[in-house]
């Protein structure tokens, strides 16, 4: 395989250039996929309850904070201009305190009455005293804050809802609320898709300025730099061009690849132009870097990969897209990185580096920490002990979401003061009006905020509004609901996008952890394969890899941590990123064990080679990583700070550690 990379250098070359041009026209229609209905249509529950958590994806949510409370002259106009408003052709209906009624027990039926009427100030003053007896569902108690909830219609594309949603905020602006605060399923989806595609714009062009000069103050070679920079954009066009050819477009949560391809190509570019020994013939010195630091180059793709691989087993069909796509694209980036280096050798690009000083100080650094090498253990010891112990599944709506993000503050409004977004609905079968009212009074004493009830022939349709506390108390709550439908003998069913989230959510956070266990295990059981069945590789290169992850999960709860879909999501990343370090270690003693050297020279040797090898990379992808800490989006801050994080505690473990880990058990 060498000589053919050799041989073909410039035909690789050409295929690769060819092939990126065609991959710009290919990205022409490219399109981000925000696809909600995926998650829906993996519950497993009745149809009809499907199709009922679908129409939530149609209900928006406007919510008015005024400085002063609202006067009966201020009702009035609302309620004149509320009228306008609801003819508009994309408005199916809008609840809010002007519809609302509520049902009075007398001693034969219940009377449905009006809450708020507005024709006299008499009755005003009448429908306030009835507001704050039986609390409106609209407006808050300090009459400072009103809730509209709208039902859209005849929405086609996402050009059709962003027009939607803008004319919503414009047209009850003309309240002239002091705040004006719009969420719901259909809001989330465009704010995101618009703001992940701007901060993977900006956070990838500071990236590359980073990236380029941390290289250039290793190497101080800007043909290097210009190299690693090239590499690195073609790999992540090729990326989501090969999502955008098999699939149609880039799933929301590939929006991460481009930090991934960003340290996967960087760490092994690194790794191939540190030559230790100089050769006139420039055949000889490919082939000869490539022998003993290519394979493990490919090794360390290989079981990258490996990880990556885990999510094309996830029912998700998103993250299988981003299994199947990432793990092509390791092996394309290779592709590249080999083509690039044989043809920076035909022209003296690389050449040998003598000055290692800089790395050296690093190292330096690390291994004066040995003195306190029993304390690093216990500590991460501990730690992991910690993480293990705590190990817990959780998922909230706003997990992608950053505390200072806009979005999130607006959700936090609606939990705050109509509570909540979390859209849940309870079918009940059940024709009797007393347990129908015995239901709904245990549904509200759950802290659950009941919006609309519809009555159907047999049947009643309770639509209500949950705070985002997370699916663990979620569960409690329909528990609850539940056992108590069953005490008195009402048929119920639970449903609304808010509980299939929940369900969905959980199940497939524990399939990506699975998935990683199932990497984990399967890189043990390759390094036992290729080590001809010494099962003492197993436990080596495992331990330098878990440690890391569960040293750092140990740490992350001190900080109320807990495993969601998308932590759990990066974690699986994390451990494919993290093995390459102490593979490159582990390659390189085993090479010299094989060339006879002894035990203590081939630790040498790893100390003198490969640890600056492993230093310089990890330094690269600590500062290329740095930006991204400050995404508003948790997948791409958390990622960053957790394979930051890892990376460090993997490259102490690596040097103080390892060498004792292989003197001890691979002889």
């Amino acid at each position: 395989m060498i000589p053919f990379f050799w041989k073909y250098r410039y035909i690789n070359l050409s295929v690769i250039f060819l092939s990126f041009f065609l991959c710009l026209v290919n990205l022409k229609d490219f399109r981000v996929y925000f696809e909600s209905e995926r998650i829906i249509e993996l519950a497993d529950v009745d149809r009809d309850v499907i199709e009922k958590s679908l129409e939530d994806r149609n209900i928006t949510l406007v919510g008015l904070k005024f400085k002063d409370s609202l006067t009966y002259n201020d009702m009035q106009s609302f309620e004149g201009y509320l009228k306008n408003i609801s003819k508009s052709k994309n408005i199916r209906s809008i609840r809010s305190v002007f519809n609302e009624s509520f049902f009075f027990n007398s001693n034969f039926i219940p009377i449905e009455i009006k809450l708020l009427e507005t024709e006299n100030i008499d009755q005003y003053n009448e429908s306030v005293l009835k507001i704050n007896k039986f609390n409106s569902n609209y407006i808050t108690p300090d009459f400072k804050n009103l809730l509209f909830i709208v039902k859209s219609k005849n929405l086609d594309n996402s050009l059709d809802e962003q027009i939607f949603i803008d004319n919503l905020e414009k047209k009850f602006s003309i309240f002239v609320p002091h705040e004006i605060n719009i969420t719901g399923q259909m809001k989330s989806e465009l704010y995101m898709q618009e703001n992940v595609y701007k901060e993977a714009i900006n956070f990838t062009i500071l990236s590359f300025i980073l990236c380029s000069l941390i290289i250039w103050f290793f190497v101080k070679d800007i043909r290097i730099v210009i190299l690693n920079i090239i590499t690195v954009f073609i790999s992540i066009l090729f990326c989501f061009s090969l999502s955008n050819l098999l699939f149609g477009g880039v799933e929301l949560v590939m929006i991460i690849i481009p930090a991934v391809i960003f340290i996967i190509t960087i760490s092994d570019y690194m790794h191939l132009i540190n030559i230790y020994k100089k050769y006139k013939n420039k055949y000889r010195l490919f082939f000869s870097q490539i022998s003993v630091v290519g394979k493990p180059v490919f090794l360390t793709s290989f079981t990258t990969a490996i990880g990556f691989l885990s999510f094309s087993f996830c029912s998700f069909e998103p993250l299988f897209r981003f299994g199947v796509i990432t793990t092509l694209s390791i092996f394309i980036s290779l592709f590249i990185i080999i083509t690039f280096f044989a043809i920076s050798i035909e022209f003296n690009i690389i050449k040998r580096n003598s000055n290692y000083r800089k790395i050296d100080y690093f190292i330096e650094i690390l291994q004066s920490t040995k003195k306190y090498k029993k304390l690093l253990f216990f500590l991460f010891l501990l730690l992991s002990s910690v993480g293990i112990y705590n190990l817990n599944i959780n998922n909230f709506l706003t997990d992608e979401l950053n505390s200072k993000s806009d979005l999130y503050k607006e959700i936090k409004y609606f939990d705050n003061f109509f509570g909540g977004i979390k859209p849940v609905s309870f079918s009940i079968l059940e024709n009797n009006q007393e347990k129908n009212e015995m239901i709904k009074q245990n549904i509200i004493e759950n802290d659950v905020h009941i919006d609309i009830i519809t009555k159907n022939k047999n049947s009643y349709l309770i639509n209500t509004r949950m705070k985002d506390r997370g699916s663990d108390e979620s569960f409690r709550i329909y528990k609850n609901i539940k056992d108590f439908s069953k005490d008195y003998d009402i048929v119920s069913k639970v449903g609304g996008v808010g509980y299939l989230f929940d369900s969905i959510s959980n199940r497939l956070t524990r399939e990506v952890l699975l998935g990683l266990l199932l990497a984990i295990l399967t890189i043990g059981c390759l390094f036992v394969l290729i080590n001809d069945f010494r099962f003492n590789y197993f436990f080596v290169s495992l331990l330098p890899n878990i440690i890391p992850m569960t040293t750092c999960l140990g740490f992350l709860f001190f900080f109320d941590f807990y495993f969601s879909l998308s932590n759990a999501f990066i974690f699986a990343i994390v451990f494919g990123l993290i093995v390459d370090d102490s593979i490159h270690i582990i390659s390189s003693y085993t090479s010299c064990r094989r060339r006879n050297f002894s035990i203590d020279q081939s630790i040498n040797y790893c100390k003198k080679k490969t640890f600056r090898a492993i230093v310089k990379t990890t330094i690269v992808i600590v500062v290329t990583l740095v930006p991204l800490l400050f995404s508003e989006f948790k997948s791409i801050s958390q990622l960053a700070f957790i394979t930051i994080l890892s990376a460090i505690v993997a490259i102490i473990f690596d040097i103080i550690f390892l060498p004792s880990l292989l003197k001890k058990y691979i002889r």
